[in-house]
């Protein structure tokens, strides 16, 4: 039996109410033996599944597994791995689309040698879903830049690592994505080999990209949509928008249970996204036993990152924390306050396409496809 070229996987939890449509989405496509959906699922309880794979048993190319038993994020990511057969594979989560030229793209990669790419995400929020920002009313909003023409850049690993190194470990624009990207499965299985994960840190989008840029040496990035970054109100991209995914280690069930045991002493034992992506880096570098680019890590523009954008809750964050401010602190402070004012008045006003009323993700797709290709 020949495998099919790519395999989409959604690892989920309790987040049917966003995953079925993203299904019948990607189903609507009929591409058919050329690609396979992974659904991996670890539901409290899975009934509500059951009744809908049960409705699609025409589609041969949809496979669904289920854990009962409660698994960390990053376990039940490597089991939607592990279940898929593609040569290429694509992870979303259980919120997020994908277009239709993802196939497509795929066979451009394999023609062109690429063994993993990127591309641009528009943002589209689910109804219901909130934000600090635009007076709150983001629900049923598609988000995005246009393109005026279909082009690409390779990019270096190295360059991507060097990055997010110096920030802290809070810029993941610059590396390579299994989540949101396409990689060839034997460059995964390269990262499996070493670090016996695929995702071999707390955080499986921070983990998996570090891993990726040590084993290969660049990728390519597409500047128009393959992946749609979806955020909803019961996803931790949602939680991110109005800053509420912030925790302490051991009330965040869904990590790897010895997180809180190996947590590094540099890092603010507390669950918030800036933390979790150092924490993440870090163990990641670990794992491939990579000491010289661990030296290179930023803690003091990430405390001044959670300085701008944790402000709020600083001082739980920080309780028993010993952070010095020196003058780069000061220095990073007022960049990524800077940063952060340039960012909210390019969202608002300036650079990105708004739509309202976008009432599912089906529909965000058929809007993107009439921008431009």
């Amino acid at each position: 039996m020949v495998n099919p070229l790519l395999s989409i996987i959604i690892p989920t939890k309790d987040r049917y109410s966003t995953l079925f449509p993203v299904v019948d989405m990607i189903l609507a496509y009929n591409l058919n033996s050329q690609i396979e959906i992974v659904i991996q699922d670890n539901s409290t309880d899975n009934e509500e599944a059951q009744n809908f794979i049960q409705s699609k048993l025409g589609f041969k190319n949809l496979k669904y597994f289920y854990e009962a038993s409660p698994l960390s994020v990053i376990a039940n990511s490597d089991k939607a791995v592990l279940n898929s057969t593609g040569d290429y594979i694509c992870f979303i989560g259980d919120d997020d689309g994908v277009m239709p030229n993802i196939v497509a793209v795929t066979k451009w990669m394999k023609e062109n040698g690429f063994k993993v790419l990127k591309s641009y995400k528009p943002d589209y929020y689910w109804p219901g879903q909130k934000s600090n920002y635009f007076d709150g009313h983001t629900s049923g909003v598609l988000q995005f830049v246009k393109w005026k023409s279909t082009s690409f850049s390779i990019m270096s690993t190295r360059k991507g690592l060097e990055n997010t190194l110096s920030k802290g470990g809070n810029s993941i624009r610059l590396l390579p994505c299994l989540y949101h990207g396409i990689v060839k499965r034997c460059v995964l299985d390269l990262i499996y080999e070493k670090a016996g994960s695929y995702f071999p840190g707390p955080s499986p989008d921070m983990a998996n990209a570090v891993a990726l840029t040590q084993v290969i040496d660049y990728f390519v990035y597409v500047n128009y949509p393959v992946c749609i970054t979806g955020k909803s109100n019961k996803s931790t991209g949602g939680a991110g928008v109005l800053h509420q995914h912030v925790s302490t280690i051991d009330n965040v069930n869904h990590l790897p249970s010895e997180t809180s045991k190996n947590w590094d002493t540099r890092i603010p034992k507390y669950w918030t996204g800036p933390t979790i992506w150092a924490e993440s880096v870090l163990k990641a570098l670990e794992k491939f036993g990579n000491r010289i680019d661990i030296q290179e890590f930023n803690f003091t523009y990430l405390y001044a990152w959670l300085g701008v954008f944790h402000r709020r809750d600083l001082s739980v964050i920080l309780k028993g924390f010993p952070l010095v401010k020196d003058w780069k602190y000061y220095l990073y402070f007022y960049s990524i306050l800077f940063y952060r004012v340039q960012v909210f008045l390019q969202n608002r006003f300036i650079k990105k396409v708004k739509i309202h009323n976008v009432e599912n993700i089906k529909d965000a797709v058929s809007i993107l496809k009439e921008v431009s290709y």
